[in-house]
């Protein structure tokens, strides 16, 4: 069997589908067997990658923002011109190209429906065309699956969920100061500005607590950076805005936090508060979209938007190193569920049953 996949979200830095992406790949290297006969072809859509010679296996010579309405205006050219003969491809990122073989589009979430932007709508037409043209729809949590059916009447949708690496071995290093880490770039839907009007509150009674955030510019840049600057001064003090950072920082950072705070709106899996939880940092999270599929009882959880109930779970946590443990207990053995070998067994089995 030889599956062509789509390895374009390995360009630049890391989103979640990237890791997703990532952690399949690597996974098929780690956990599949040899004798298995079969064979990952990658592809990649990008002309800039391609340029600065950075791309994954074959180069697919269209733009990644263009290849949807390309392919869904002319039905071509389809990928084995550029990859050769194929059994499986797979669209790993909401778009998946013509074939004369079986198709598979992972959607990972469907926050593109809130956002106005082109380039979110066109994920919408590019899933429903695969819908309506027999392809296998792929997600990552059974919340997004519904969400999948309900929207395009989707009949073949599998859910086979990532990874996360295991790396409570990590020596956590005791701070002075307690400190509150939220993780991802700044959209709307992930509830930073209400984070920071919890933080205000939390800080209020709290004279040490700093809170760090990490993450690249989304669309509520502004809006955060203005509630950030309407702090008091000696608050506004004790808040970091790191950026985008490594890896390997961005995991020291999620190991030496006293709490992960993820106060997303909407998620379609949540790779921050699994990654805090396998290091055994407890995870105050809320009820939106696959959250608490993944979470279960290993986290705290509030309802999105609701400062009030976010500042009371923050002070809470703070103040109890019993719930702490509780909690880091608990989510330590939460994540262990989550892991990459299941991962690409469930999509290899998934990839045969379409042969």
């Amino acid at each position: 069997m030889r599956v062509a996949i789509d390895a374009t979200p390995l360009i630049g830095s890391r989103t979640g589908i990237g890791v997703f992406v990532e952690g399949l790949l690597r996974s098929f290297r780690d956990y599949i067997p040899d004798d298995a006969d079969y064979h990952v072809a990658e592809y990649t859509l990008s002309l800039r990658a391609r340029m600065n010679r950075t791309t994954h296996g074959h180069w697919v010579p269209l733009p990644a923002a263009a290849s949807s309405l390309v392919w869904r205006t002319f039905g071509g050219p389809k990928i084995e011109k550029f990859v050769g003969h194929i059994d499986v491809v797979h669209g790993t990122n909401f778009v998946v190209p013509p074939s004369k073989v079986p198709r598979v589009i992972s959607v990972h979430d469907l926050s593109f429906l809130n956002q106005s932007r082109n380039s979110n709508r066109r994920f919408d037409h590019s899933v429903e065309e695969a819908v309506n043209s027999g392809a296998t729809v792929h997600t990552i949590s059974e919340y997004v699956a519904e969400e999948i059916r309900s929207r395009y009447g989707a009949n073949d949708v599998r859910v086979v969920y990532p990874g996360v690496e295991q790396k409570r071995a990590v020596v956590k290093t005791t701070q002075e100061n307690p400190t509150l880490l939220a993780v991802g770039a700044t959209n709307k839907r992930k509830g930073l500005v209400e984070l920071i009007k919890a933080f205000h509150s939390v800080a209020r009674q709290n004279e040490k607590v700093q809170l760090q955030l990490v993450g690249p510019a989304g669309d509520d840049e502004e809006e955060l950076d203005r509630s950030i600057k309407a702090l008091p001064n000696e608050t506004r003090s004790r808040v970091r805005r790191l950026g985008f950072v490594d890896r390997e920082h961005r995991d020291e950072l999620i190991n030496n936090a006293t709490i992960l705070v993820h106060p997303s709106h909407y998620e379609g899996f949540g790779f921050p508060v699994l990654e805090a939880m396998s290091m055994g940092t407890p995870v105050i999270t809320t009820t939106g979209g696959a959250l608490p599929e993944i979470v279960g009882e290993a986290a705290w959880k509030v309802d999105p938007g609701d400062v009030d109930a976010l500042a009371h779970a923050i002070t809470e946590l703070l103040d109890s190193e019993e719930l702490q443990k509780r909690f880091s207990v608990a989510g330590f053995d939460r994540a262990r569920k989550f892991n990459w070998r299941d991962t690409a067994e469930g999509m290899f089995d998934l990839y045969t049953s379409l042969l």
